[in-house]
């Protein structure tokens, strides 16, 4: 999953990166040439010393040695010298036995020529008139500990470019994970607006989101008109439908005499399928999920109701088995938790012979159910048949066969799953898992 932060914090590692690449080079490279640019009129000003320590004498010119420079008799200095003329050569008694590279172009050498001992010496070269003679005087500096001294100032430059580029990582994630707030924000808003706790997500959030909390709230209340005007017109086409099908059932019961036994059962058979199906569409119109801050179920205060009505229905000798602790209220509507228990316990009351055995707990986001009987229990072929519509394996036990099928559209709506097993009690199991969050 492409993650924003990630993105975002490798397009600023790899630009802070190149930037400090850049800056330690680049501020390297611009101190090496001013400081060139620096030692070539040093260098300058040793060649006029050099020119002003020729002097003309009785055989020729000679180098005066008291006008030099000191470091240029130690031997291996740094500091050299070599002037051509046509009476010979002087060089510097730094350079030892060894020989400075020359070039016949005056100015500084554009790179840097191999010393003594390993030495990296910047050459400026000049040539001059004097008693009308000509000299080409070349002096010489090692560079080497400038270089070794630039090296370690990248290096720092780059260290202290990398606690930067750490620090503003840092930074800018913290910064991010601010400014995306509210989106974790309104993400729990649509989380509590899935469990009904909610109507509209709070719009009081930056300029940048409020676009999309206001599109989201547009289009809640769009889905919200939509559904209304469903569930009105499917319930006021139920109950208009209901009005002739009991007529019709009346007037069969009215001409019962003139009309066949088969004909007359097969009629009524017709009309109780019409009127299942009635029942099933307004049950669909009324489990269809709208908006709306509703209480929630809690079993602390609506099971006993609940058990109380049953045993006023099937009896005081049936049992019902409950969890001895109770685990806080459900995140679901109650009037739903009411119609999905209500059905779930009454169908296993029906065929229960001593007791019903009701369970629940919360578990990695999802709630899961279960309600057992210890009656006949049903076959597994048998299984996927009574969630159908109408569906019932008994005809003697009363009701219109719709509980576990309005249990199943129930489940459905909230994105769960029912299995039927076979209970340890030896009736049948209804397990249901309903997910907590969306």
């Amino acid at each position: 999953m492409t993650s924003i932060g990630r993105r975002l914090g490798g397009g600023l590692l790899v630009t802070l990166l190149i930037t400090v690449v850049l800056i330690g080079q680049g501020s390297v490279w611009l101190f090496d040439q001013a400081l060139r640019r620096y030692l070539t009129t040093v260098l300058q000003s040793e060649t006029d010393s050099l020119l002003a320590a020729i002097t003309p004498g009785d055989q020729g010119f000679y180098l005066d040695s008291l006008r030099i420079d000191p470091d240029y008799q130690r031997p291996f200095s740094g500091r050299y010298f070599v002037i051509d003329s046509l009476d010979g050569r002087w060089r510097s008694r730094s350079l030892w036995d060894q020989r400075l590279p020359l070039e016949s172009d005056p100015g500084l050498r554009d790179v840097l020529a191999p010393g003594p001992q390993g030495q990296e010496l910047l050459v400026w070269s000049g040539n001059y008139q004097k008693g009308g003679q000509h000299f080409l005087i070349s002096v010489a500096i090692d560079y080497q500990p400038l270089l070794a001294s630039f090296d370690r100032a990248r290096w720092l430059i780059w260290g202290l470019g990398g606690v930067v580029i750490l620090f503003s990582l840092l930074l800018q994630q913290w910064l991010l994970r601010r400014a995306l707030r509210p989106l974790g924000q309104a993400r729990d808003e649509l989380a509590e607006w899935h469990t009904g706790q909610r109507l509209v997500l709070n719009e009081a959030v930056p300029l940048e989101f409020r676009p999309l909390v206001e599109e989201i709230n547009h289009l809640g209340r769009q889905v919200e008109r939509i559904i209304k005007r469903s569930r009105s017109g499917l319930a006021d086409f139920g109950h208009a439908l209901k009005t002739p099908l009991a007529a019709l059932d009346s007037q069969l019961q009215q001409q019962a005499s003139q009309i066949g036994p088969d004909s007359l059962k097969a009629m009524q058979s017709q009309l109780l399928v019409m009127r299942q199906q009635l029942e099933r569409a307004l049950q669909k119109a009324r489990l269809a999920p709208e908006r709306q801050v509703g209480q929630r179920f809690d079993p602390a205060q609506d099971l006993p109701w609940l058990v109380q009505s049953l045993h006023s229905i099937h009896g005081d000798q049936l049992r019902l088995h409950l969890p001895e602790q109770y685990c806080g209220d459900w995140p679901f509507e109650r009037e739903d938790m009411l119609e999905l228990l209500g059905n779930l316990l009454d169908n296993a009351c029906k065929w229960a012979r001593t007791g019903v055995w009701l369970d629940w707990q919360q578990q990695g986001g999802e709630l899961w159910l279960s309600v057992e009987d210890d009656g006949p229990g049903i076959t597994a072929d048998e299984r996927d048949k009574v969630l159908l519509r109408g569906t019932r394996l008994d005809e003697q036990v009363s009701g219109h066969g719709l509980g576990l099928a309005i249990v199943a559209d129930l489940v459905e709506v909230y994105g769960g799953q029912m299995d039927l097993d076979q209970s340890a009690h030896g009736g049948l199991a209804v397990h249901l898992r309903l997910p907590v969050q969306p």
